[in-house]
Parts: structure tokens; sequence; C-alpha cells
């Protein structure tokens, strides 16, 4: 079992150190309250991969409606990232995603096709092949937890270095979100 967790982690691992949706909302709104902002990205991102852990359990290996689902999230990302650009002055006070970081951090799940294609192909084969869900999925989670917190305790050191230039990196985020949205929208749409 413990092979199984330290496997996942590293796996896990590998994917939250990678640019994404999730990074760059560490990024741009995790600079205030870091640790509880993470927390609820972690468990909004969390309930997704609960629901995917247990349906490839359950014998799940195809979504339906997937399409729909990620361009809807990919939706969001882009008003978020737009939200994030223009308000980007009291963003890095305070703003709306991250006093909700558990609804933020399942849009940026759901919305990210690589997130879908990832459980679909390698999530699904690990599985198969290492059928200890529960200890997967601590490793997994534990994988987003040590990297988004590490990036949010860095960021938040560093606002505080940036002082007033801090504004810059979170537009800087709101348009990696905008982008990332619309790459996902395209990649959907040109499937």
């Amino acid at each position: 079992m413990i092979d199984i967790i330290v496997a996942s982690f590293l796996i896990g691992l590998s994917g939250a150190a990678s640019p994404g949706p999730m990074t760059a909302s560490v990024l741009g709104l995790g600079s205030r309250r870091p640790a509880p902002f993470v927390a609820g990205l972690v468990a909004g991102h969390g309930i997704p991969e609960a629901v995917m852990v247990a349906a490839i359990a359950c014998g799940v290996r195809d979504v339906p409606y997937i399409d729909f689902i990620a361009l809807l999230g990919s939706g969001v990302l882009i008003t978020l990232g737009i939200g994030q650009f223009l308000h980007a002055e009291e963003v890095a006070v305070v703003n709306e995603e991250a006093r909700m970081p558990v609804a933020f951090g399942v849009a940026c799940t759901l919305g990210n096709p690589y997130w879908w294609v990832w459980w679909l192909t390698f999530g699904v084969g690990f599985l198969a092949l290492h059928p200890s869900f529960g200890a997967f999925y601590v490793g997994h989670i534990g994988a987003d937890i040590a990297w988004l917190g590490l990036l949010a305790l860095a960021v938040s050191r560093g606002a505080n270095v940036l002082g007033p230039h801090y504004k810059r990196v979170v537009q800087a985020s709101g348009i990696a979100m905008m982008l990332f949205g619309l790459y996902f929208i395209w990649t959907i749409l040109s499937a």
C-alpha cells in the first residue's frame, strides 16, 4: 500500500507541477491567506478526483458529455481570468474567487481537458494494474497539497517583496487562465 501511495504521489507531483489553471490560480489568488486558499482549492480539485476514482472503481471507463463539461469549465476559466486581469488591484487584496476556493478548484479541474485525458488514459490504466483506490487517492491528492502549498507560500512571500508590482503577477496569471481556457476550447473543438 505504501508503494502505491509513493507512486501516485510522484505521478501526481508531475501533473501538479506542470503549468495549468490550478498553478495560475495560486499565482494570482494565493498571496493573501495562502493556507486557507490552497486548502479550499485542493478540496475543490479533490471532489472530481474522488468521483473519478470511485467511477473507475465501479467500472466506468467513459464519461458522457465530456466535451460539453470541458467546454463549460473552459468558459468559466476564461471568465475568471478576465475578471482577475481587470481587477488585479482588488485581487491583490481579496476577491470572490479567493472567498470561494472550493468552487474555483472544481472549475479549474473540470475545465481542463487534459485532466479528463489523463484520467481516462493513464488514470484508468494505473488503477487497472494497481487497484488500491484509496491509497492512490491519498498519494495523488498529497502531491497537489505539497506542490500548491509550497507554491502559495512562495507567492505570499514574493507578494510582500514585490509590493505594488505584484499587480502585474496577478494580471499575468489572469492572462494565463484566459489562454488556458481558450486553448482548451480550441483543443476540444478541433478534436
